[in-house]
Order: C-alpha cells, then sequence, then structure tokens
C-alpha cells in the first residue's frame, strides 16, 4: 500500500483563502477528531448526553478533512464507540488523587493544635475529619469534579445499550483500564493517610479503594437524580472508621505530633511513597 492511501488533504474552512497544507495521516485525523469530541462533551456540555455530538460538527472543529474522517468512521456506531472509549480517559474522578488540592484540604481539616494528636482517639478523628472534607470537596467544591462525574455516569448508561461486538468491548475496556489506574491511586492514598495517622487498614487498600468509588457513585447518581442523597463526607468517615485499625496505639510526645503537622504542610502529600501497611 502506498503512503498516500493513509493520507488525506485537508480541507480549509470556508472563508479562507487555500492553501498548499501537509496532508494529514488518518491517526492524526482520529487524534484530532477525538479529541474535538471530547471537547464538546466534557468542556462544552459537562457530560449531559452524546446526543448533541455529531460526525459533521466535530469534523468542523477539528478542521480536518471530512473524506478523511469518514474513512476513519464510516458508521455513526463505529464513531460514538470510538468516542466513549476517548471519554473514559477524562471521566472518572481525579481530585482524590490530586495532591496539591488534596493536601491543602487535609490539612485545614485536621488544624493546628498538635494536643490533638497525642492519643489514638485524637488521631482517629483527625483521620476522619481529613477523609471526610476530601470526599465533600472532590464531589461538592469541584466544578470540574463533578463534570467529569456527570461524564462517567453518561459512559455507565451508554455502555449497556452498545450491541454485544468489538465495539461495546473496547468502551468496556477502555473504562475498565480508566478505573484501575483511578483505584490504584486511591489505594496509595488511602494507605499513606492510615499510615501518617497511626493506622492500617483492616481489608486491603484496593478493596478499601473500589468501595469508596462505589460509595462515590451513590452520592452521585442520587445527587443528580434529585434524591438529596446529602454529604459524601459521612459516608466516608463511616467507611473509614471501620477499616482503621492503630498499628502504633500508643501516646504520642509533642515532636512527633508536631512532625505530623510538617508533613501535612508539605506542597503535595501524596506525592511521597506509600507507606508500609496491609494489602
Amino acid at each position: 500500500m502506498s503512503v498516500s492511501a493513509n493520507l488525506e488533504p485537508r480541507v480549509p474552512k470556508s472563508g479562507t483563502t487555500p492553501s498548499r497544507r501537509p496532508r494529514l495521516a488518518l491517526e492524526e485525523t482520529r487524534r484530532r477528531v477525538l479529541d474535538a469530541a471530547v471537547d464538546r462533551v466534557f468542556v462544552e456540555r459537562g457530560g449531559n448526553g452524546l446526543e448533541h455530538v455529531r460526525l459533521e460538527d466535530v469534523v468542523r472543529d477539528a478542521d480536518v478533512s471530512r473524506t478523511a474522517a469518514y474513512r476513519c468512521w464510516p458508521q455513526r456506531e463505529d464513531f460514538l464507540a470510538d468516542v466513549l472509549a476517548a471519554l473514559a480517559e477524562h471521566a472518572l474522578p481525579t481530585a482524590s488523587t490530586r495532591g496539591a488540592r488534596a493536601t491543602g484540604v487535609v490539612r485545614r481539616a485536621v488544624g493546628d493544635d498538635p494536643s490533638t494528636l497525642r492519643m489514638e482517639a485524637g488521631r482517629r478523628a483527625a483521620l476522619l475529619r481529613a477523609v471526610s472534607a476530601s470526599a465533600d470537596d472532590d464531589l461538592l467544591a469541584d466544578r470540574d469534579e463533578d463534570r467529569r462525574w456527570r461524564l462517567y455516569l453518561t459512559l455507565a448508561m451508554a455502555v449497556p445499550s452498545l450491541p454485544a461486538g468489538p465495539q461495546r468491548d473496547r468502551v468496556v475496556a477502555a473504562v475498565d483500564r480508566a478505573e484501575r489506574t483511578v483505584r490504584a491511586r486511591l489505594a496509595e492514598n488511602y494507605q499513606r493517610l492510615f499510615g501518617l495517622f497511626g493506622f492500617t487498614s483492616t481489608v486491603g487498600y484496593g478493596e478499601l479503594a473500589a468501595i469508596g468509588l462505589a460509595l462515590m457513585r451513590g452520592y452521585v447518581v442520587g445527587g443528580h437524580a434529585g434524591a438529596g442523597t446529602g454529604s459524601p463526607g459521612t459516608g466516608y468517615a463511616l467507611l473509614v472508621d471501620g477499616a482503621a485499625a492503630p498499628s502504633d496505639p500508643g501516646e504520642w510526645d509533642e515532636a512527633r505530633c508536631r512532625g505530623l503537622l510538617d508533613e501535612l504542610d508539605a506542597p503535595d502529600l501524596f506525592v511521597a511513597e506509600p507507606v508500609s501497611g496491609g494489602e
């Protein structure tokens, strides 16, 4: 096959003067069109559905050849399957895995008094406040996170409607990869937080992260359905309280308590290596 078979001329936007432009490989056309489709769903619409995503509009947004685009996606079903797969990389929440913002939320929740951390009960209370505040911030205070959650719901509703076959399998695989990535990050974060406050988990951190992710889904679904599910922080505090077992139950001296506060003052608490603990 000649190289030209995989290349298509770009069509200039209306109102511009035609000029010689380098022809785009079909893979580059695919990338540009899918990026434009993600922008339409995520940035402009906030993940409120795929009915407004038309290939013709996205081709115009991406400034690529219609001929090339239709060679990539001869059927709308093929196009939507690839859009769904691309959205999976953007859909799942990331605020809980972002260091700088999450660190600030945790630090403010713990407070400034080292004496509250001397005893196990005080450290447990501080851990629960940190987790609760983080969960509330993820869902209630971060608009981008809310958009990602709505986008996730769009995916969750769209996947079952896809007919069985390679298209659906491709989307399911993409969603699964994204979920595993987020669960792994959340597991590391739980392990880090538990260890800092002198606790370990009675269940594997991966399992704890999976339960936490499922819990947040429930809050999102209920909230957007008008069910008034309330603050997710309460649910997360209960989850962590049930899983946290003391790994260092003794009384801490003032230096160690201040050391914990110093660690929480780091620009990014979650870049540190996970502390040792239960798997």
